[in-house]
């Protein structure tokens, strides 16, 4: 997903949690003012004057939000964050107070979440201001759950209301711990919940990266447990070339921190672009293998590869690895990635995304495998999950079996108005049912 940007635009897509915060402080602030209007709407006919203060103090926000961040931009030059972006990012904001005053008539926002989540929103700001980024990152957790409910989750909406896109979920004990591309909290997110609804940051799962990645370039983690480690395969670039490759961590805890003590690449089809996205599973003898993407070079289109791995989990096996699916449907758009493969009631299932994952034609499909190595086909003339009204873009999947033996997926997704970078993209979880063969998403339980 992350490699479809040039190194330049990679390094300015890492999504800073405190201009992020800002942006939610702008949505919030506007939800609170649109409480308070709809509120003396029911004793006014004064609608569109209303509405018109409302948009202007909306603006007067925005420009001392703009004004703010270009004093403390310099400052803030390590974590990526242009004030180009941070403007997109506000304007995505704009876009979503509008959604909301008409939502507004639709449910009901409890005004305790309003203010719970304004004021965690603002304690992030002010920390990050001041330099303390665990502080704000905290800040933003507190509240989260307060959110998440303004963002409607318990209707399908996002269950995390924060940027965290090529999610992928692992249970332990009860416990979910989530994995996501690298923000202002590390290089690699993780937070942890034990309901899939609600989640609380846990820090950054690979505090160090090896000497030969470069800084700032890390996506798309996985982590799989092998006997009596967690190993998580993650995109890292290489220094100077900037070329994706996959790598590999360690750690005695799901939450890590993991250890990459590697001197180069686990797998890095130089000839083929690079190799991103990689993703652990297992045979049905608990055998593990790794699939990944080839980005594509030339005349070459982009292809899910797959190979066995040793028992425990940091090295290749065997002669060279197979190559599972190529674009093959329009719907695809060229482009196949973010694979990951299940076994369902025997047979070998190979989810993956396809499209442009910076628009709302990204999509996610689903093929079926002859074995445990491919190939891969499709059966399917268009996705399994594309944009629907609550969100849009979907892609960057990871299927998984939650606590209760059930098949779930998590996935990334823009909010609807709000599609394509700066925006960010949010955690959504489906459950999953398999109707004749083909597995099917449910509506969110």
């Amino acid at each position: 997903m992350m490699a479809r940007l040039t190194a330049s635009v990679r390094s300015r897509r890492l999504v800073a949690g405190g201009a992020l915060a800002v942006v939610v402080g702008v949505l919030v602030a506007g939800v609170v003012d649109d409480v308070q209007v709809q509120l003396r709407l029911h004793r006014s006919q004064g609608q569109v004057a209303a509405t018109a203060a409302l948009l202007n103090r909306t603006d007067a926000l925005v420009s001392s939000a703009a004004a703010s961040l270009r004093a403390t931009d310099t400052g803030r030059a390590a974590a990526g964050r242009s004030l180009g972006q941070v403007t997109g990012e506000i304007s995505s904001a704009q876009r979503l107070l509008s959604q909301s005053r008409t939502g507004m008539a639709a449910r009901t926002v409890a005004l305790v979440d309003v203010h719970s989540c304004a004021g965690g929103v603002s304690r992030s700001v002010a920390a990050l201001q001041a330099g303390k980024q665990k502080q704000a990152v905290a800040a933003l957790s507190s509240v989260a759950a307060a959110c998440e409910g303004m963002l409607g989750s318990g209707d399908g909406g996002p269950v995390y209301p924060f940027d965290f896109a090529d999610p992928d979920i692992l249970v332990v004990k009860g416990t979910y711990y989530a994995y996501g591309t690298n923000s202002t909290d590390g290089n690699v997110q993780i937070m942890e919940s034990t309901d899939l609804s609600h989640w609380a940051k846990a820090g950054d799962a690979l505090p160090t990266l090896p000497s030969w990645a470069a800084p700032g370039y890390t996506w798309a983690p996985a982590v799989v447990h092998l006997k009596r480690s967690y190993v998580l395969y993650y995109t890292a670039a290489l220094s100077g070339s900037r070329l994706p490759c996959v790598s590999v961590a360690t750690a005695r805890r799901p939450q890590g921190p993991f250890t990459d003590t590697t001197r180069g690449p686990l797998v890095c089809q130089r000839t083929l672009g690079g190799s991103i996205d990689p993703s652990p599973y297992l045979d049905g003898a608990g055998r593990p293998y790794l699939a990944w993407k080839s980005n594509g070079f030339g005349a070459q289109t982009a292809a899910i590869w797959a190979q066995a791995l040793d028992p425990q989990g940091t090295a290749l096996r065997g002669s060279g690895p197979s190559e599972l699916l190529r674009p093959s449907r329009p719907w695809e758009g060229s482009v196949v990635e973010a694979p990951s493969m299940v076994t369902v009631n025997g047979t070998y299932d190979l989810f993956y995304s396809g499209n442009n994952w910076n628009s709302a034609d990204y999509a996610i499909g689903v093929a079926h495998c002859a074995g445990v190595l491919g190939p891969c086909t499709t059966s399917l003339s268009g996705p399994l999950l594309g944009s629907q009204p609550n969100l849009e873009g979907p892609g960057g999947e990871s299927v998984f079996t939650d606590a209760q033996g059930d098949l779930e997926m998590a996935f990334q997704a823009w909010l609807p108005g709000a599609v394509g970078y700066p925006h960010p993209r949010l955690l959504f979880i489906r459950p999953l049912a398999v109707t004749g063969g083909v597995p099917v998403v449910e509506p969110p339980r």
